[in-house]
């Protein structure tokens, strides 16, 4: 896995707690409008209830998001301890805020007051001079090679 793969599993992995976190709520309203009126009756024909189905995604979308957290803060902890051994305070911030933060090259160029070559360029010397951690945490799957 190379350094930008790495970092870049942040946002990645980010994206994707958005992404189950809107689901979860979008099950938990749904549950929210299910008719009180089943109550503990069961359709005739049908083993489980729908709302008992329902109640079973949503909890096993709950113990996906928590497990997806647990893991984002694990792999942010050591992506900061990774990036806080560059060698220059200007590669560190440029880095942090670029995968920390999520922040464009523009945007990093406004809050370092540089251009947004000039933030690209920082970024690409810090990828040359990153060292990975020996255990990387990794959320991608294994390429084949």
């Amino acid at each position: 896995m190379s350094p930008e793969e790495y970092l870049s599993q942040i946002g990645t992995l980010t994206r994707r707690v958005a992404l189950h976190t809107e689901r979860l709520r979008r099950l938990c309203r749904e549950a929210d409008a299910v008719s009180s009126s089943w109550g503990e009756h069961l359709p005739s024909g049908r083993a489980d209830p729908p709302w008992l189905r329902l109640l079973e995604r949503i909890e096993s979308l709950r113990e996906e998001v928590e497990r997806e957290n647990d893991l984002l803060a694990r792999l942010q902890a050591q992506a900061e301890e990774t990036i806080e051994r560059l060698p220059e305070e200007m590669m560190r911030l440029v880095m942090l805020y670029r995968y920390l933060e999520g922040d464009t090259f523009s945007r990093i160029g406004d809050l370092l007051f540089m251009s947004k070559a000039n933030a690209k360029r920082w970024h690409d010397r810090a990828l040359e001079r990153l060292v990975l951690p020996e255990d990387p945490v990794s959320v991608l799957p294994e390429r084949a090679s």
